[in-house]
């Protein structure tokens, strides 16, 4: 073979090589090229999915802290309910104390008494009148009243005959601008006293509803009433 033609065969031979291997680079870098953009790709869908699990976390984190709010909420409202309750028991509880020690001494104060029962029962007592009355006699030795009642709000009067005959002619239910008495009582839902009778005669125990009274309405009080001989 001729150095001509030598060249020429080594010359075709290294073109086959180098298209060979260049062949085969390019493919290679496909290869790599599809594998990497395969694992952008799953990549990309674990990045979908763990922002969808902190999305979820996230709204059920916004839930619970709206939930743990609202019961705070609600602690902090039983926690002032609860204050006013021990407020309103402690102030009640004073007031069972104070009737107690009233009861004590009122019996303290009939020792050794002759009493006769004037009245003792159930008496309806309705809104803006008209009053309730008991009328009784006294006699001399009879000189104090025994009253004791419980129920709704009630003012108690104690009227002689004139007294009384004004009292029913008045337009004061509406606005506790009453006649005169002998004797009245604040108003209250539980009350007892001994009341003086200034003489021997005719007279008449009224029960009234006070117009100021926020649960207006019908009710019934139980009362006692006794004469104390002394």
């Amino acid at each position: 073979m001729s150095p001509i033609s030598f060249y020429k065969f080594a010359t075709v031979i290294l073109i086959i090589i180098t298209a060979g291997t260049t062949s085969a680079t390019a493919l290679y870098y496909q290869q790599q090229n599809a594998t990497l953009t395969n694992r952008i790709a799953s990549l990309n869908d674990d990045l979908n999915s763990t922002q969808y699990q902190l999305d979820t976390q996230t709204t059920k984190l916004d839930t619970e802290t709206t939930q743990l709010n609202l019961l705070q909420n609600t602690n902090s409202q039983l926690l002032t309910t609860n204050s006013q309750l021990a407020s309103t028991l402690q102030l009640v509880q004073g007031q069972v104390n104070h009737l107690q020690s009233q009861l004590a001494n009122l019996t303290k104060t009939i020792p050794n008494s002759n009493t006769t029962l004037v009245s003792n029962g159930s008496i309806a007592i309705f809104e803006y009148g008209p009053a309730q009355f008991i009328p009784f006699t006294s006699t001399v030795s009879q000189t104090k009243l025994n009253i004791t009642f419980s129920g709704g709000l009630t003012i108690v009067m104690l009227l002689n005959q004139s007294q009384y005959d004004t009292f029913l002619n008045c337009n004061c239910y509406n606005y506790d601008n009453y006649t005169s008495t002998t004797w009245s009582s604040p108003a209250s839902t539980f009350y007892t006293t001994l009341v003086p009778i200034p003489a021997p005669n005719t007279w008449y125990v009224a029960f009234v509803e006070p117009a100021n009274n926020p649960n207006r309405g019908y009710f019934t009080d139980t009362e006692t009433l006794q004469l104390i001989s002394t």
